[in-house]
């Protein structure tokens, strides 16, 4: 079969056809939007140009976050079924998997980063290639550090996301080039694209994942930092809350052209350890905080307005100090309410309460955990309020201590209701396609970032924000029918 069928099935069968359609009429769109912009030399206000910069910046970082935490190079069932019974090489097929998914990260970038390029003034001579080259830093990042242990590939996700995010002051960031470092961004995000795409692409003849991999979960049923959980005395609804308000279990697939395979990994925690952790980065974010005060770099009652705080520096500190944790932190209890959601075992499950009570206890439950879990960075940024002046960080408490509990619920049932992704099962390849039901969280993040970004800078609207999204869940936290329909949809949509 020649090379280019098989480019053409990978990206038919990645991608459902609705969701492909919007993908690439958005790519449409972004490419006549940025033709008639260059063309016609359309200029947006200064001040706009900077704040649109430094937004750029913050969507490349969680776009490279996204691609190296949760990456790895997907291997679907009809790979296996129909691709690996065709007469060909284990390079065609790797590199067929490799070029396709390449193609769906261009298409993909294009529609969600590139439209930003004409409004923020990047130079048509720069905005090509480095477009190109961000699709190839994210496959290979994604094919790359997948091959990594949990742990050590979520700190190597976390450092180059936080590399991406200091384009908004550091020149030398593969993201430096939306902020207008145009020749320092370029050359560094061609030095680490090219270097990643040559390191990967060395590997595809020898892809282990090809294989695919058997379940791989923690040997040891102790989750990490605590004993044995005892459900003594407890049963039904009673055991589901002890179960959920005391282990988190972090799950997915990961796999990579070094690794033994895509296989799926779990990893269970306590609820005590995942606050402590969180603790541990809160207190760290004071201490950074206090230090760059006593060093002179962050002046007393510091408040920076919206249009200005994104030139320089300074003007950067806001977003790592207060607005980027803050973001960070809601993103992964959202993250984590849908992992929650597709490691559901249904059989098991929904025999043993009613579905309905079940999933509705689960989600409240995780509400519980995500408000322990924010209070850690709101007790940080009420100190530096009381300290240091940062009226900023006061502003972002409510959305904290409400909107996180809330969007976390929210977030639980919109990936039960409209079934976000398919169920992750003991085996090594994933269960099917991405589909445009997959959005939904990302627009829920998108809104996440708005309140966010304007919370911190008016504390009326963070307050308004906070009990809006507090009072949207108050149906869901209330009654068990919309939870009983979500459970019928997952069982409808193959969760077994």
């Amino acid at each position: 079969m020649p090379t280019a069928k098989l480019i053409l099935f990978v990206i038919k069968t990645r991608l459902s056809r609705p969701l492909l359609m919007f993908t690439l009429f958005i790519v449409a769109y972004g490419l006549a939007s940025g033709a008639f912009l260059y063309t016609h030399h359309v200029a947006l206000p200064a001040s706009e140009v900077r704040s649109e910069r430094a937004m750029a910046v913050i969507y490349s970082a969680i776009v490279v976050f996204l691609s190296s935490f949760m990456g790895g190079i997907t291997v679907l069932k009809s790979d296996r079924d129909y691709l690996f019974t065709l007469p060909i090489s284990r390079l065609e097929l790797a590199s067929s998997l490799y070029v396709g998914q390449l193609t769906l990260s261009g298409l993909l970038v294009v529609a969600w980063l590139g439209w930003y390029l004409p409004f923020i003034e990047v130079p048509l001579a720069y905005a090509v290639p480095d477009l190109v080259l961000f699709v190839l830093l994210i496959t290979s990042l994604s094919a790359s550090i997948a091959e990594l242990p949990m742990r050590q590939r979520s700190l190597a996700a976390l450092a180059v996301a936080a590399w991406s995010a200091s384009g908004i002051w550091n020149p030398v960031s593969p993201s430096g080039f939306l902020h207008g470092y145009y020749l320092p961004g370029t050359l560094t995000l061609a030095a680490l694209s090219l270097g990643l795409t040559a390191y990967v692409t060395r590997r595809l003849g020898n892809a282990p994942l090809l294989l695919g991999g058997g379940p791989s979960t923690t040997p040891t049923s102790r989750p990490e930092g605590g004993g044995l959980l005892s459900f003594s005395g407890v049963r039904g609804l009673s055991a589901v809350r002890r179960m959920k308000l005391n282990t988190i279990i972090l799950a997915g697939r990961v796999g990579g052209f070094g690794a033994a395979g895509s296989r799926y990994v779990s990893r269970r925690m306590t609820v005590r350890s995942f606050v402590g952790y969180l603790t541990i980065v809160a207190a760290a974010l004071l201490a950074i905080s206090i230090a760059l005060q006593v060093e002179g770099l962050l002046p007393a009652n510091y408040q920076p307005q919206l249009r200005a705080s994104n030139s320089g520096a300074l003007g950067a500190l806001p977003f790592f100090l207060v607005y980027l944790p803050a973001l960070v932190l809601e993103t992964l209890l959202m993250g984590v309410s849908s992992m929650d959601v597709i490691n559901e075992r249904p059989w098991l499950s929904f025999t043993s309460v009613s579905p309905g009570a079940y999933l509705r206890a689960s989600a409240v439950s995780w509400a519980v955990v995500a408000l322990l879990s924010a209070l850690p960075f709101s007790a940080a940024y009420a100190t530096m309020y009381l300290l240091l002046g940062m009226r900023l960080a006061l502003n972002i408490v409510p959305q904290l201590l409400l909107s996180a509990p809330s969007f976390a619920v929210l977030s639980y049932f919109a990936s039960a209701y409209v079934v976000m992704a398919p169920q992750l099962r003991f085996e090594g390849f994933t269960s099917g396609q991405a589909n445009l039901r997959g959005l939904v969280l990302s627009l829920m993040i998108m809104v996440l970032i708005f309140l966010l970004l304007v919370s911190m800078y008016s504390l009326a609207f963070s307050l308004y924000a906070a009990v809006a999204s507090l009072i949207a869940t108050v149906p869901l936290i209330s009654f068990s029918g919309p939870w009983g329909s979500a459970s019928r949809r997952l069982v409808e949509k193959g969760y077994v």
